[in-house]
């Protein structure tokens, strides 16, 4: 985000005004006071309401794996981030992860407490760097955060991948519709106008409809361009997804694929967070925090409470529904052995295979079944444009 900024350093006799990027406003301000800098004013910038596409996507994960080669190496956490931050200036960019968490490393922070200060930090991360500082091997706790991104974006490219033929299809048949109902159908009009006789049922409609579309062109094509404008806007607002999401919910089969995916998310970073050492009530609290629905936050929150009374993980979690019975037996055995990590991450593991499995069955189900209504919708218009063709030349016998 771009920010005004008065400041005045020392020594000069003249206030520096200068438009600036940043994370945050903390983040600016602390910045230009490690430049020596005497911060006097910062107004965020105001500029006119743009849609951008952001190729990076989260920076999290690749600052992960820079700081992650760079302390393997040999250099500290400082070197590491200085490293990162002078090479973001070399590119002529000041707004980085690395930038930020530099100014509070060299407050005496903690790289853990300095993340936590960033907007957007995820709150596994934070859980896994914090535990590798307890047992002083960031570098490993860096590797089962990579571990745990790398299995929540292969669930999600599973997803995306899945949509993307579909959606092609889709796009090709409303185009060709489209085409047929706004250029083809129009020019038929004038030659229907000569059809002898009342005409009945499918042909009177594609005349009527013929017409319509030829008279209001400018009309329909306006209905169209604004109905395309709002589902431009529902996709990049992400007020679609959530109805698409919630429309999906109300399938109960589907919203328990859903949940699978959310589950596997939960229990992965229970596995993460319970290696590096947290107890299971700390865990289960961070884990609380990821992309969980409402209905499975409170679930796990009672199976919490249940826990912190004494109560066993095992029957805590299967009692709350997040977990069957294979998960049951799986924490009942890590309750014997305290290998509860390793219990979880194989949980994780069930659920997503189970997701991964309901990915490429409906794909493999809704992929011919799109082609043949798209089949259906185009041959039904070029049928429906024709019929009146075979009704003239009735009429002219």
């Amino acid at each position: 985000m771009q920010y005004h900024v008065r400041s005045l350093r020392l020594g000069d006799s003249a206030v520096n005004e200068q438009l600036l990027e940043a994370a945050s406003e903390p983040a600016l301000r602390a910045s230009l006071q490690a430049q020596g800098q005497t911060v006097l004013s910062v107004r965020a910038a105001s500029k006119p309401w743009t849609f951008r596409l952001s190729l990076a996507g989260n920076p999290f994960p690749m600052f992960c794996r820079e700081i992650r080669t760079l302390i393997h190496a040999g250099m500290t956490v400082v070197e590491a981030v200085d490293t990162l931050s002078a090479r973001q200036r070399l590119e002529g960019r000041n707004d980085g992860i690395a930038a930020a968490l530099l100014v509070r490393l060299q407050q005496g922070q903690s790289l853990s407490t300095a993340l936590s200060e960033l907007p957007g930090t995820p709150a596994v991360l934070i859980a896994a760097v914090r535990a590798g500082e307890r047992t002083s091997n960031l570098v490993e706790a860096l590797d089962d955060y990579l571990r745990f991104n790398k299995l929540v974006d292969e669930l999600r490219t599973k997803v995306v991948s899945a949509s993307i033929y579909p959606a092609l299809v889709t796009t090709l048949g409303l185009g060709i519709s489209l085409f047929l109902l706004l250029v083809v159908m129009p020019n038929f009009a004038g030659m229907y106008e000569n059809l002898r006789g009342a005409s009945t049922g499918t042909t009177a409609l594609t005349i009527e409809l013929s017409r319509f579309i030829g008279k209001n062109r400018a009309l329909v094509l306006g209905g169209l361009l604004a109905t395309a404008l709002l589902l431009g806007y529902g996709i990049v607002s992400g007020h679609g997804k959530r109805l698409v999401v919630q429309a999906a919910r109300s399938v109960p089969w589907i919203q328990r694929r859903i949940e699978d995916f959310q589950l596997a998310m939960m229990y992965q970073a229970l596995a993460l967070l319970l290696k590096g050492g947290y107890p299971m009530t700390d865990a289960m609290a961070v884990a609380s925090q990821s992309a969980l629905s409402p209905e499975l936050k409170t679930a796990l929150t009672q199976a919490l409470g249940q826990i912190e009374r004494g109560g066993l993980v095992s029957q805590a979690l299967a009692q709350a529904r997040l977990c069957d019975e294979v998960g049951r037996r799986l924490m009942a055995a890590a309750e014997r052995n305290g290998d509860f990590h390793l219990a979880a991450d194989v949980v994780s593991r069930i659920h997503g295979e189970r997701f991964e499995l309901f990915v490429e069955r409906t794909t493999r189900i809704v992929e011919p079944l799109l082609l043949l209504a798209v089949a259906l919708m185009v041959g039904t218009i070029v049928v429906m444009m024709y019929l009146p063709v075979f009704d003239m030349a009735t009429s002219l016998r």
